[in-house]
C-alpha cells in the first residue's frame, strides 16, 4: 500500500512539473512542445473595388501608352485619363455600384463632378450625375 501511495505521489509531482521544451519522438518530430499563441490577426484587408484597373473605349487601345487613344487608369483613389486626373473623394457604396466626387484637373481647369460608378469584371460605366451623360469602357487584360 505504501508503494502505491509513493507512486501516486511521484506521479502527481511529475504532473505538476513544467513540460520539457521539446522532446523528439521516434520519427524526429517534436512532441509535447509548449503551445504558442497564434499571432494576433492584423486588420482585415479590403479587396480593391471592382472599378480599379485599366479601361479602354476600344480593345485595341489597351496596348497604347501615349496619346488620346489609350486606356484610363483607375485606382481606389484616382481616375487618370488623357490630359486629366481626378481624385476620387466621398466614395460611397450603393446597391448598384458607387457614388463619388471626382475632384479634377483637366487641361488646366479644376472641377468637382458628382459621378456614379458601375463596374464588373469587364465593364466600367461612369455617369456624370449633374450633366446626365455616361461613358462606358471595357477592362484591359492584365
Amino acid at each position: 500500500m505504501r508503494i502505491l501511495a509513493c507512486l501516486t505521489a511521484v506521479t502527481l509531482l511529475a504532473a505538476c512539473q513544467p513540460a520539457a521544451e521539446s522532446t523528439e519522438g521516434a520519427e524526429g518530430a517534436p512532441q509535447d512542445a509548449p503551445l504558442q499563441a497564434a499571432p494576433p490577426a492584423g486588420p482585415a484587408v479590403e479587396p480593391a473595388p471592382a472599378f480599379v484597373g485599366l479601361w479602354a473605349a476600344e480593345p485595341s487601345w489597351c496596348s497604347n501608352t501615349i496619346g488620346p487613344e489609350r486606356p484610363i487608369e483607375v485606382t481606389a483613389t484616382e481616375f487618370r485619363g488623357y490630359e486629366n486626373t481626378c481624385q476620387i473623394t466621398d466614395l460611397t457604396a450603393t446597391d448598384t455600384g458607387w457614388t463619388a466626387t471626382f475632384v479634377c484637373q483637366a487641361e488646366g481647369a479644376a472641377s468637382n463632378e458628382a459621378v456614379s460608378l458601375k463596374a464588373d469584371d469587364n465593364r466600367l460605366e461612369v455617369t456624370w450625375i449633374d450633366e446626365g451623360y455616361a461613358v462606358e469602357w471595357r477592362r484591359c487584360p492584365a
